[in-house]
């Protein structure tokens, strides 16, 4: 019989195969915004394409494994989106703005609910958060990325992140401002948890984004009872 604390199964999914699926999603949005006129959508894609090959080319000695291809192809994908805006006249402050949007929003409705289904069906959804985290570390992000677990007992679990391929990527390009907007791909399971339902408070007090380190805190709660 399958456990229903069965993994949801976008978490199936390769770094590689997450990179070509946002990209892909951030393309199609891009083109569906109506942002850019129509002269300009061609000239975006040929500068995007070209910022992407050459993003990548100067961060590929990074990548020693298939899921550090994956990995380090997304932050490049932020980063090429990023520059193409920019090159083809959009200001800066909206040029950000699109980038993110771009990235986050086609797949953020698909991934809260698919982590709120996988937590409802679950038995104990702090222990499924905090497996399926841990079967990430391993298949997902791998050993580019070093976590450390200060705390890991029935009532909580903390993942201390000492070092990241995201943000190493972003360093060697010289964008790391563009860490906000990777690190905010996250809210799509973070937003999936429903501490009143579940059982679960989750908080990220420093990322990359803000700091030398990431924290990632999961707390069970008692559920009120009404």
């Amino acid at each position: 019989m399958e456990s229903k604390n069965t993994y949801y199964q976008g978490y199936g999914f390769s770094p590689l195969e997450v990179f070509e699926w946002i990209k892909h999603g951030a393309l199609e949005y891009i083109n569906a915004k109506n942002w850019l006129q129509k002269s300009d959508i061609e000239r975006f894609t040929t500068t995007f394409e070209k910022q992407f090959s050459d993003n990548y080319n100067q961060v590929k000695s990074l990548i020693n494994n298939d899921l550090d291809k994956g990995n380090v192809s997304f932050s490049v994908l932020v980063v090429s989106l990023y520059e193409a805006f920019l090159k083809v006249g959009i200001r800066q402050k909206i040029a950000l703005r699109w980038t993110e949007e771009s990235i986050n929003a086609p797949t953020y409705d698909f991934v809260v609910e698919g982590t709120e289904k996988m937590l409802n069906n679950a038995e104990n959804p702090f222990e499924s958060l905090v497996l399926s985290s841990k079967m990430r570390e391993k298949v997902y992000f791998g050993s580019s990325f070093d976590f450390e677990r200060p705390i890991d007992s029935d009532f909580g679990y903390v993942l201390h992140i000492k070092k990241c391929l995201f943000h190493q990527t972003l360093q060697r390009l010289e964008q790391t401002d563009l860490q906000p907007i990777i690190c905010r791909i996250d809210l799509g399971w973070i937003n999936g948890i429903k501490p009143e339902k579940h059982g679960i408070r989750f908080v990220r007090p420093v990322t990359f984004a803000s700091g030398k380190v990431c924290q990632m805190w999961f707390v069970r709660e008692e559920k009120n009872i009404s």
